[in-house]
This record gives C-alpha cells, sequence and structure tokens, in this order.
C-alpha cells in the first residue's frame, strides 16, 4: 500500500515526458534511484559561481536583513549542490568515535559568519565586527545578525 502510494506520488510530480522511462519500475525506490542516477549531476560552474558571489557579496547601500537575506540564499542554493557525506571511522571497527560530519558542518558554519562579517559595510559596522570578534567564543550566526541589527536600528535612531 505504501510503494503504490509513493509510486503514485512520485509519477504525479515528474514530468509527463518522464513516465515511460520510470513506469515499469516494481517499487518506488527503484523509481527514484532510477530519477537520482539522472538527475544528480553536479553543476561544477553554477557550485563556482555561487562561491564567487558568496565571497564578493558586500552589503553597500542594502539594510542588514537584505544583506543577511541575500547571502543566506546564496548559502540555500550553495547547499543544494554540495552534500556533506556522512562519514564515519575508516577502520570501520565501532570504537572509534570521530564526529567528522558535525566536524565539517561547524567549520562551514564559521566560514558563514566570518562571510557575513566580512561583508558589513565597514565605515558603519567596523566597531561592532570588532567587538564580534573579540569574543572568546565566536557566537552563533543568528545571534551575530541580531547583534548588528540591533546596532543598525540604533543608528537609525540616533540619526533621526
Amino acid at each position: 500500500m505504501v510503494n503504490s502510494m509513493i509510486t503514485s506520488w512520485i509519477l504525479n510530480v515528474i514530468d509527463p515526458k518522464l513516465h515511460t522511462s520510470v513506469a515499469y519500475e516494481d517499487t518506488g525506490h527503484k523509481m527514484w534511484v532510477n530519477i537520482q542516477k539522472r538527475y544528480l549531476v553536479i553543476n561544477v560552474p553554477r557550485i563556482h559561481q555561487l562561491k564567487v558571489e558568496i565571497a564578493s557579496c558586500k552589503q553597500g547601500s542594502m539594510e542588514v536583513v537584505e544583506f543577511y537575506s541575500k547571502l543566506m540564499g546564496l548559502w540555500s542554493e550553495l547547499a543544494n549542490f554540495v552534500k556533506i557525506p556522512s562519514t564515519k571511522c575508516a577502520c570501520r571497527c565501532r570504537k572509534c568515535n570521530y564526529d567528522t560530519h558535525g566536524t565539517i558542518i561547524s567549520m562551514m558554519e564559521d566560514d558563514k559568519t566570518h562571510q557575513f562579517l566580512m561583508g558589513l559595510d565597514d565605515d558603519l559596522y567596523s566597531n561592532i565586527r570588532g567587538r564580534i570578534l573579540a569574543l572568546d567564543l565566536m557566537p552563533p550566526l543568528d545571534k551575530i545578525f541580531n547583534m548588528v541589527q540591533q546596532e543598525e536600528n540604533h543608528k537609525r535612531i540616533m540619526r533621526n
């Protein structure tokens, strides 16, 4: 019953031109694997383009929330192309307790934090950036965004 439901769902959401190429698979899983083999193609030029856009992304005249949203969009699109493999100990002894996956994710989050801070307008946010970078423990990106947004609100109030 579940297989029929999944098979039906797949057939309803894919392009009708693909129906004949997957309709005769006997399980939803086989259908999915068939489609995945065809469309799970790494788009290296787009990955490169996204990384260039992220590296060169600057706040400019945008408000902090616009700049942050732009970066979040670029990071999300990049995440669709670049998957972090689930890694386990190479020796498979089950005694090792490596958390390589968590370490890689943590490093990527740190990169995002630095990209956000680097893209901020130097004239407006160099002080808050310096205070954040001087902390012993770097807060999560969402906390840093909130701190910078509060600074922006404070500056707006002071100007008015």
